[in-house]
C-alpha cells in the first residue's frame, strides 16, 4: 500500500462529517438510491413526459405558463413515487456518497442549458437531458460500508467486494481511492477521495489500514530519532569538554 500523501496527513479532514449529515452518512433505507428498477422507471417516464410536453410546447407555441405551470403536478408524482426514508439508520451500514450540495450544481447546470434551448427547441430539445445525467450521477455514485464488505455503485453499474477480497487500500495523486485486492488489482471506490478516507476507515471498523495513525507513527519516531541524535551530539561535546 503506498501513498503520497501519508507523510503530512490531516488530523482529521475537513469535509469529515458526523453521523447523520449529508456528505458522510449511515444508510437509511429511502430516497432515489433504495428504489427498485421499476420504481425508478416509472419516474424516469414522468420527467421524460414532461420534456417531452416542454418540447412540443415550445415547438407549437404554447403559452409559457402552461408549459412551466406543469411542474408542479410532475414534482408532486415524482416525489410520491420516490420511496420514504425512515428516521431510524440501518444498522451498521454507512454511505459515503456524493454531497448534497451538488444539487445547487445541478440546478445551476438546468438554468444554463434552458435559455438555448428556448432559443432553438427543434435543435437543442437534448440538452434539457444533461441536468437528469447529473442528478443521475449524484444518486448513483457512492460507495457503501457494512459487515458484508464494500457495495460499488457508479453510473453504469454496481459491485459488491467481500472483505476477504479487500488487502489494503491505494490513494493516487489525484482521483478516487482505490481499493487493493487480494490478486494485487485496484477497483476505484466511488465517491471516496482522500478528504473522504477517514470516514472510509472508521467505517470499516478496523478492516481496512489506518494509515493516518501509521504516518502519524512514523512521524513521532522520526521527531524521537532526531531528538536522541540531538541529545547524543550534546554528550559527546560534553565529553570532549
Amino acid at each position: 500500500m503506498s501513498s503520497p500523501h501519508q507523510s503530512v496527513p490531516p488530523a482529521k479532514s475537513s469535509h469529515t462529517a458526523d453521523e447523520g449529515t449529508d456528505t458522510g452518512r449511515p444508510s437509511r433505507p429511502g430516497g432515489l438510491r433504495s428504489a427498485s428498477p421499476g420504481r425508478l422507471a416509472a419516474i424516469a417516464a414522468v420527467v421524460l413526459a414532461y420534456l417531452i410536453f416542454v418540447v412540443v410546447g415550445t415547438v407549437q407555441d404554447w403559452s409559457l405558463g402552461l408549459r412551466i405551470g406543469l411542474i408542479v403536478p410532475t414534482a408532486v408524482i415524482v416525489w410520491l413515487l420516490v420511496p420514504r426514508r425512515p428516521s431510524t439508520p440501518t444498522p451498521g451500514v454507512y454511505v459515503i456518497g456524493v454531497p448534497r450540495l451538488a444539487y445547487i450544481g445541478v440546478l445551476v447546470l438546468a438554468f444554463c442549458v434552458f435559455f438555448p434551448f428556448v432559443g432553438w427547441p427543434a435543435g437543442l430539445w437534448w440538452l434539457l437531458l444533461l441536468p437528469l445525467v447529473a442528478i443521475w450521477w449524484v444518486v448513483r455514485t457512492h460507495t457503501t460500508v457494512s459487515d458484508a464488505g464494500l457495495d460499488l455503485s457508479s453510473m453504469i453499474g454496481k459491485k459488491h467486494l467481500d472483505w476477504a477480497q479487500v488487502k489494503g487500500i491505494s490513494i493516487p495523486k489525484r482521483g478516487a481511492v482505490k481499493a487493493r485486492l487480494a490478486d494485487d488489482s485496484e477497483v476505484r471506490l466511488p465517491a471516496v477521495g482522500y478528504d473522504r478516507l477517514r470516514e472510509l476507515i472508521d467505517a470499516s471498523g478496523g478492516r481496512l489500514p489506518d494509515v493516518f495513525a501509521a504516518a502519524e507513527q512514523a512521524e513521532a519516531e522520526r521527531v524521537a530519532a532526531e531528538r536522541a541524535a540531538e541529545k547524543a551530539k550534546a554528550e559527546e561535546a560534553d565529553t570532549e569538554e
